[in-house]
């Protein structure tokens, strides 16, 4: 019980370094900043997206989420998964592997 405890806030504290450093890289892009921060906070509620239920979402252009998760691809936070032109989903893979840490099920042996 304790064990798990300790994971649960370890885990937390991970997640809140990742959300801050890569909130700092944001920071740092000038004028684009304000609408990659807003997909960035939309992505720690969602970490897989697609643009146009994102833009949905947040009230936003499906060109500006486009251009918001081009910048965080090439910041290496956000992944593109599906490797089309349409229908593209966007993981952002930090942190999902942070949550998926130590949930792997154990191999079978044959």
């Amino acid at each position: 019980m304790k064990e798990t405890a300790q994971q649960a806030a370890d885990t937390s504290k991970e997640i809140l370094t990742l959300i801050e450093e890569d909130r700092g890289k944001i920071e740092e892009l000038g004028r684009p900043a304000a609408s990659v921060l807003r997909v960035h906070q939309h992505l720690q509620r969602r970490p897989i997206i697609t643009i146009p239920a994102t833009a949905e979402q947040l009230s936003l252009s499906a060109p500006t989420v486009a251009k918001a998760l081009q910048h965080m691809v090439r910041l290496g936070m956000v992944r593109e998964t599906t490797g089309k032109q349409r229908h593209r989903l966007f993981t952002y893979h930090h942190y999902l592997e942070i949550l998926n840490r130590g949930t792997e099920l154990p191999k079978r042996s044959q």
